[in-house]
């Protein structure tokens, strides 16, 4: 256990102390991980965050493989193997540590810090992260998402959807990203193409038609989707008060589902 606690405290030593150290209570506000999407001008992902009391939004750019790892937790996918994030988990786990919470802390031109807060033999251990991996060992470790005032202040907002079929997949309550391969391997699905459903908004048309988040959009009235970029080009077409017909894949079986085109 010599060995733990001189890593513990190397951790410690090496965390920067330069505006990252995480918020007090009253400088910081509790979030939740509404949804992972795609920038509509850059197409980078993001990992949107909300915060639990007011409902304003937290978008922070991340990179892909992060993406991937924060939304097979949110879908609540095993992966055959421990991924990083799952790997991170286990050893605090067997080493008896507890992630209190994890805080967004700063925001420095376009980049975000982060803080994992530790409780380890009864001592509070600060280490700075990439919010990115940060947010992917919190839902792994069931621990809250704090982001400060000063964080949210800051943040910029997602830019509004350029396209008229954007505009309309947003009116739906749609959020959906491109099934690749890796990502239909994982879902054990037999097709390697199509749009996964990422998130539906609770009330939205999409909600109300039966549309559910880990859906595969397979057709929209009858064009075959390849990607999230053809269901937006489908989408285009659609004009009210017309209905889009779409063929939708459910733990492997195929059902069809109609919506009201949003006006």
């Amino acid at each position: 256990m010599k060995h733990v606690r001189w890593f513990f405290i190397v951790c410690w030593t090496l965390t920067p102390a330069l505006g990252l150290r995480a918020a007090q209570d009253g400088g910081s506000v509790e979030t939740t991980v509404k949804t992972v999407t795609l920038d509509p001008e850059s197409k980078a992902p993001v990992v949107i965050l909300e915060t639990v009391g007011d409902k304003r939004l937290l978008p922070i750019w991340i990179d892909m493989p992060e993406a991937r790892a924060i939304a097979i937790e949110i879908e609540q996918i095993v992966p055959p193997r421990p991924l990083t994030h799952d790997l991170i988990r286990n050893l605090l786990n067997k080493l008896g540590v507890r992630l209190q919470r994890i805080t967004i802390t700063d925001l420095r031109n376009t980049t975000y810090f982060a803080l994992l807060s530790l409780e380890f033999r009864g001592q509070t251990l600060e280490i700075d992260s990439r919010p990115s991996d940060a947010i992917a060992v919190a839902l792994r470790m069931k621990a809250p998402i704090y982001a400060t005032t000063e964080v949210l202040a800051k943040a910029k907002s997602l830019p509004a959807p350029s396209s008229s079929g954007e505009q309309a997949r947003q009116k739906l309550g749609l959020q959906t990203q491109d099934l690749t391969a890796e990502l239909a391997a994982l879902l054990d699905l037999s097709p390697q193409r199509g749009v996964l459903v990422a998130d539906v908004a609770a009330g939205s048309p999409a909600a109300n038609a039966g549309l559910q988040r880990g859906d595969v959009l397979i057709k929209a009235n009858d064009q075959a989707l390849q990607s999230a970029a053809d269901l937006d080009a489908a989408l285009e077409t659609v004009k009210a008060p017309a209905q889009i017909r779409l063929e939708v894949l459910r733990e492997g079986k195929p059902i069809l589902i109609m919506i009201d085109s949003p006006s």
